[in-house]
């Protein structure tokens, strides 16, 4: 495995630069290691010196976890993200080095393990760093490049059973499916009245319509991938928590097999993670239309998220601040909604981290401890694949998968 073919070219000059981002405790550790990889220094071929600064690395790396994890996410500093982010990019490289020092002795299989050791210590970059400054994509072009010598003799996968009568998939509100709407008719009948909708016939032609309902692919293109995942029944209940799992063990144990444990790929900027994924569907036309008439439309950004798991998976009922096109690429779901109108009907949560959330179950409602509720009126919708569902901002929703399924979550002001 040599290493032009193996590693996206490193542009160790500006990673140089990146060090200036970064904690002095951190950068008194890395500016070395960088310098000898930046010079190609004869001690790139030195066991002892590679092992040596792996080993400092990997100290940094646990000093910034500790800075990571040391209270609420949005607070953590940003230098200490680059500094993530720069660390694994510096660590990715050493364990490469390490691999081809042993490359006469190690067997095919054992550097592929490599490989995929070096794309999971990548992701955890891309998932808990930041993007450099200099170099934005680095971490994500060298996972792309290194996941493509990892997936040759991929295991082929059983298919994903999808089985739902579809006669069973009533709306209560047939009024508001659209075909195709056009522009005008979307911003007049949809997104200024701010009232839900089914949008059918809006998205056929995306690649991932047939494409991602193969295991196989999505094994292919993501199966050496670490992704997080919720395990639990919903994000509201005592059984939840999250991991940090390869791709393709989320997807054989959780989504093709059945398993005990409910596990769910959601709310992650996937598409971010692995870019090759966003070559199979586009960004819908619909997301140009802004609440914000200051707003610059074209720079606005809309956030894209994957919604990936099993039968049964619940997002509890909750609300959104944002315009939301939920799109289903196969499966099915069902989705509940209150205007915000019923708010008071639907016992939010008086927590600041759950406030957005009802304490209400809608399919099994608690009429003795949420009397009110029987006031609420909602709309059910069943999104069927290549279906879009409007979501407007602060309505309330709650989403169970009726089979396995993957959706798209199209995010803007």
């Amino acid at each position: 495995m040599s290493r032009s073919a193996s590693m996206v070219t490193v542009p160790w000059e500006l990673l140089a630069k990146e060090l200036e981002h970064i904690s002095t405790e951190i950068k008194l550790h890395l500016a070395p290691i960088i310098n000898v990889l930046r010079t190609s220094n004869k001690q790139l071929t030195s066991e002892t010196w590679i092992n040596n600064s792996i080993t400092r690395v990997e100290a940094c790396l646990d000093r910034t976890w500790e800075v990571l994890n040391s209270g609420y996410w949005k607070d953590v500093p940003i230098e200490y993200r680059y500094c993530y982010s720069l660390c694994i990019a510096v660590k990715a490289t050493l364990l490469e080095l390490q691999c081809e020092i042993n490359a006469e002795s190690d067997k095919e299989e054992k550097k592929k393990t490599v490989l995929r050791n070096i794309i999971n210590q990548i992701d955890k970059g891309i998932l808990l760093g930041a993007p450099l400054p200099s170099v934005p994509n680095l971490l994500t072009n060298i996972a792309t490049k290194l996941n493509s010598y990892c997936t040759d003799g991929v295991t082929n996968l059983e298919e994903i059973s999808i089985n739902h009568k579809e006669t069973d998939l009533i709306s209560n509100c047939p009024d508001r499916h659209f075909e195709r709407p056009s522009m005008q008719t979307f911003y007049n009948k949809i997104f200024v009245p701010k009232l839900p909708a089914i949008l059918t016939d809006c998205m056929s032609h995306w690649k991932a319509l047939t494409l991602w309902k193969n295991p196989n692919y999505l094994n292919k293109i993501a199966g050496s991938r670490t992704v997080p995942i919720e395990i639990g029944s919903s994000y509201t209940e005592e059984d939840w928590t999250q991991h940090l799992v390869n791709f393709s063990e989320f997807l054989q144990k959780h989504v093709i097999a059945n398993n005990s444990k409910v596990g769910y790929l959601a709310q992650h900027q996937l598409f971010e993670q692995i870019p090759e994924l966003k070559e199979d569907f586009e960004v819908p036309e619909y997301c140009c239309f802004s609440d914000n008439e200051e707003k610059d439309v074209e720079s606005s950004e809309v956030d894209i998220n994957a919604w990936f798991g099993p039968a049964g998976t619940v997002s509890p009922l909750h609300f959104d601040p944002k315009n939301n096109l939920l799109s289903q690429i196969f499966g099915y779901k069902r989705v509940i909604l209150y205007s915000p109108a019923e708010t008071d009907n639907l016992y939010p949560y008086d927590t600041k981290l759950l406030n957005n959330t009802a304490q209400v179950d809608p399919i099994r409602p608690d009429y003795d401890k949420w009397p009110n509720f029987r006031k609420a009126d909602g709309m059910t919708f069943h999104l069927k694949p290549g279906e879009m569902l409007y979501i407007p901002p602060k309505w309330w929703h709650h989403v169970t998968a009726l089979t396995p399924s993957f959706s798209i979550s199209f995010w803007w002001n």
